[in-house]
């Protein structure tokens, strides 16, 4: 007796690359449609079994997950260094005018110290 078996996964794929490397990697008769693993074949006598595809597809959803799980931490510590850098740019672009302003008004910097991202500056009047 001929059927079809459809076989939809349950995540929902936000990184399609991934999610083709994942089957790429596994090598495996599934494929994505709608940002959802699918298995479909027609299935002329009854010789696949749905039970082990829903197996095989629940493996690739939980490499996809791995995989998409080291994405996100990866773009996380790059927006944490990101952000960082930005911070430094912004201290730097603060400490040059407070210097600049500083010197307009008649003063000099004494003493300067950078400790725990920050910045403490002495000034002295200059007479």
């Amino acid at each position: 007796m001929s059927r079809i078996i459809n076989i939809k996964g349950d995540i929902l794929i936000q990184n399609i690359q991934i999610a083709q490397d994942t089957l790429d990697e596994l090598d495996l008769d599934i494929k994505i449609e709608n940002n959802h693993f699918i298995f479909n074949q027609y299935d002329a006598w009854d010789m696949i079994n749905s039970k082990d595809k829903e197996s095989e597809i629940k493996k690739v959803e939980e490499l996809y997950q791995e995989k998409f799980s080291i994405y996100l931490e990866q773009l996380e510590q790059e927006e944490q260094i990101r952000i960082a850098k930005e911070k430094e740019a912004i201290r730097e672009t603060k400490y040059q005018q407070i210097v600049q302003n500083a010197k307009k008004q008649g003063y000099k910097v004494k003493k300067e110290k950078r400790e725990d991202n920050s910045i403490k500056l002495v000034l002295q009047r200059r007479f």
